[in-house]
């Protein structure tokens, strides 16, 4: 790549059934044209909405894979991020379908993608994304010492870059350099934790995970499960569904970022069912 020529960056998206959402993050990609070439891969888990079709009368161009309905976010997000691989590009960006961006957002990544290197250095950065109520509603995270379970806690917004530990794969930029060192993300994982996985590894590959000051965009936290109410047959349902805590990606997270603790923390969150 000149030093010239704009970025080329393969953004990547994971959608079902949120056709209007999908439409509405593609749509604030606009301003992004000024700062990098992108290219659209977009993974439709078998949408019944039209998703495909308005995603593609959003941008035209878009390369717009299907999925079988069972792919989930972690599925989709690594059926998008294989085929993008056979692209000719620099970096990734992972962008959830519910993000609204800001309209200076990809301005500020496009600074902060220079500053640390470009397509020359293995990093990661993190855009944080917040709520209706001017929140932090995802983005970096630390790790939070304990035996008793692997935990993590959201960095709070700040006007500086930080450093993080892991992440929320709301708004992630992932250079090519870092794809070389570690891959792209783990499909053991079913929906979630393949973001918190993968800057787990990128941390122990001395990979920096920044995120950029104060927020990035638009994007309301999901509600939360209660584990404990209800029947005991559905409170294990909730648990072990996708949006729970399903108990083969949690034991390939535990296995691999827990240490010695591994049992303990596997068996940690599944007490809930019970108390």
């Amino acid at each position: 790549m000149s030093e010239r020529s704009l970025p080329r960056i393969a953004v990547l998206l994971a959608a079902h059934n949120r056709r209007a959402m999908t439409v509405r993050a593609l749509e604030s990609l606009r301003p992004a044209a000024a700062h990098f070439d992108l290219t659209i891969v977009l993974l439709d888990d078998a949408s019944t909405d039209g998703t495909a079709k308005a995603a593609l009368g959003a941008w035209p161009g878009a390369i717009v894979l299907s999925g079988d309905g069972n792919c989930f976010w972690n599925g989709g997000m690594h059926k998008a991020w294989s085929h993008a691989l056979g692209l000719e590009v620099d970096g990734y960006l992972w962008l959830n379908d519910d993000v609204v961006l800001d309209a200076d957002a990809m301005e500020r990544l496009a600074q902060q993608w220079h500053a640390q290197g470009g397509v020359k250095r293995a990093f990661i950065l993190v855009g944080a994304t917040r709520d209706d109520f001017d929140r932090v509603s995802y983005g970096g995270q630390r790790r939070v010492p304990s035996p008793f379970g692997l935990k993590f806690e959201r960095l709070p917004m700040a006007d500086r870059l930080q450093l993080a530990e892991t992440f929320n794969g709301n708004i992630v930029l992932i250079s090519q350099a870092t794809v070389e060192r570690i891959g792209i993300n783990d499909p053991g994982f079913l929906h979630a934790m393949g973001d918190i996985d993968y800057g787990l590894r990128a941390k122990a590959a001395g990979i920096p995970i920044l995120v950029l000051p104060a927020t990035l965009g638009l994007c309301n936290n999901n509600a939360p499960i209660r584990y404990n109410q209800g029947p005991l047959r559905e409170r294990w349902r909730k648990m072990t569904s996708h949006r729970g805590i399903p108990p083969r990606s949690w034991w390939l997270l535990t296995r691999r970022h827990s240490g010695i603790w591994q049992p303990i923390h596997f068996l940690a969150p599944y007490r809930k069912v019970l108390f």
